[in-house]
């Protein structure tokens, strides 16, 4: 998207999307919507609420953009959400990707507000000067169209998906899929989407062509499936199987065997 995008309105479009991808944000955190702010427990991030760090200091805002992108650590405050948590504090570290990366898309953010007349750090993070010299908001009716326009662009044979498809909270579930197949465990993913509960597993498509990569090369790693609550003695090594003397015709005798994944063969 990044590399079609031309405008100043374009880029900061751009720009939000992906920070709301990597926090897998709500739109109204990083959009005005049709319901005005006033209405909501969600509040739309200021520019106060986002932190850049390099080397463990914290970087002023008015430092070069340059300098700002080099950051390697971006940390938001979200303070008022949906679920009522107050304060919360969630931080990402840079991607290493030059259009794709949550410390890129926050520095562009911070210094377009910083360029814009008369906004200090209570702007909102959606706040765009026009070319007429107007100060106005960034809104969903207006987003939504341009990402499904990308989407069309871009086409179903490659995404795996249509425009129809998406909407604004599709950046949301595609964050917890996105963070999900990267193997990230449950408790971070819950801490980056500030899920109070695995309310974010509704979000996982099992259509995806890589939700199972790696899987079956990861099931047969182990061979051993002891139960912990297993009785079984202390010198004990390979379980017992009985089969018949078939020369004596005596009674069936144990023979001790162990069984292994590694080394098996399917060969006729």
């Amino acid at each position: 998207m990044n590399a079609l995008s031309i405008t100043p309105w374009e880029v900061s479009v751009t720009c939000l999307l992906i920070l709301g991808l990597f926090f897998a944000m709500r739109s109204c955190e990083y959009l005005e919507t049709r319901y005005p702010e006033e209405s909501r427990r969600t509040k739309i991030l200021r520019r106060k609420n986002i932190v850049l760090k390099k080397n463990g200091r914290i970087l002023s805002h008015r430092l070069p953009l340059k300098v700002l992108m080099s950051a390697d650590l971006v940390i938001i405050t979200f303070e008022f959400q949906k679920n009522d948590w107050r304060n919360h504090t969630v931080h990402m570290f840079a991607s290493g990707d030059k259009l794709l990366c949550p410390v890129i898309a926050a520095a562009r953010i911070v210094k377009r507000l910083m360029s814009y007349p008369g906004q200090d750090e209570e702007a909102k993070i959606c706040t765009f000067l026009t070319a007429d010299g107007e100060i106005t908001h960034i809104n969903s009716a207006q987003v939504l169209p341009r990402l499904r326009a990308v989407v069309e662009l871009i086409g179903k044979s490659k995404l795996g998906f249509s425009e129809d498809d998406i909407r604004l909270h599709s950046l949301r579930s595609g964050g917890a899929m996105a963070i999900f197949l990267s193997g990230v465990p449950t408790i971070v993913i819950m801490r980056i989407g500030r899920w109070s509960s695995e309310a974010f597993l509704e979000y996982i498509r099992e259509q995806v062509e890589n939700f199972t990569f790696g899987v079956s090369s990861r099931m047969v790693r182990f061979e051993h499936f002891h139960s912990l609550n297993a009785e079984q003695n202390e010198d004990e090594e390979y379980e017992s199987i009985f089969i018949k003397d078939k020369d004596s015709g005596s009674d069936p005798v144990p023979i001790e065997h162990e069984i292994r994944f590694s080394g098996l063969s399917l060969e006729a």
